[in-house]
């Protein structure tokens, strides 16, 4: 599986070849703005086997949960009934109020919410049963992240990164056609910007254990799921629209066109309108050692 962690955009852009050092990941920070409705939406959720396959290996539940760079609070809601308190904390104002009004229509009442971006966040230490992280990792300024999130955990707690493929990543003729569509429209709206151009080098040179493992943790492994995802114009167009690269704030005027364009190119390859994938979940899981 290519997680969208390592390539958000799979093989939209190609690669760069440099001789330089590689240099920090820096995303913007607005890229999010708008999409939390669409992200709720359409984002498919982890899979039950998934998240038993994590709670059985941390053996974590009973306290205290962080999920950092929470979204509208996927993992919060899939975890909180296994701990007492839920800390989920993101940068976009917006997604924080979709995650507690969803919250308050479900009657869950064990999730804080709290808008600060993870590299401002100041937590008691050893606070923490498990941190997870979804999606984001990649994101946000990861060698402090990690010796942040090692701190804030209990001695034997762990960090969890939790990924999710993206629906254009395969060789069938609907996922073709699509990837197509998202290289005519980032160009066209002026978007391919929004993805550092170093991005698959860093994470190449730099991967995800190295830099937890520098930070002190136990690296437990990376464990991966694969569900069968039936897809439809509809919600494929839903995700693309909560993406930070083609979201209706980022295409703005184009984002009608760009709806009708690429409903005409999935039903010119496939017009039943659903779209099957065997669609991958996986989560990187390191532990702080039981004697820090």
């Amino acid at each position: 599986m290519r997680d969208c962690a390592y390539s958000p955009l799979g093989t939209l852009i190609a690669p760069t070849r440099h001789n330089d050092p590689v240099e920090e990941i820096q995303f913007r920070r607005d890229l999010f703005k708008g999409t939390a409705g669409d992200y709720d939406r359409f984002r498919p959720p982890y899979p039950a086997v998934l998240i038993a396959d994590l709670i059985a290996r941390t053996g974590t539940g009973g306290r205290r949960l962080l999920d950092l760079a929470c979204g509208t609070g996927q993992i919060a809601f899939l975890l909180h009934d296994h701990f007492s308190e839920v800390l989920a904390v993101d940068q976009e104002q917006e997604s924080v109020v979709v995650g507690r009004d969803k919250a308050d229509r479900l009657g869950v009442t064990n999730i804080r919410w709290i808008v600060r971006a993870a590299e401002e966040l100041h937590l008691d230490p050893i606070a923490f049963d498990l941190i997870a992280i979804g999606n984001a990792f990649h994101r946000l300024p990861r060698r402090l992240v990690a010796q942040e999130t090692f701190e804030w955990l209990v001695p034997g707690g762990c960090l969890t990164l939790l990924w999710t493929d993206t629906p254009w990543v395969g060789q069938s003729d609907w996922q073709n056609v699509t990837t197509e569509a998202i290289r005519t429209w980032m160009t066209r709206a002026g978007t391919t910007d929004r993805i550092p151009a170093n991005l698959d080098r860093s994470l190449e040179e730099d991967p995800h254990e190295v830099v937890m493992g520098d930070a002190g943790f136990e690296i437990v492994g990376k464990f991966e799921f694969a569900v069968t995802h039936q897809w439809t114009v509809e919600t494929l167009t839903g995700f693309l629209f909560s993406t930070s690269f083609l979201s209706r704030a980022a295409l703005g005027d184009h984002a009608r066109q760009f709806e009708t364009d690429l409903r005409a190119r999935l039903l010119a390859v496939e017009p039943s309108g659903t779209f099957d994938q065997s669609l991958s979940f996986a989560y990187h899981l390191a532990r702080r050692p039981a004697d820090h």
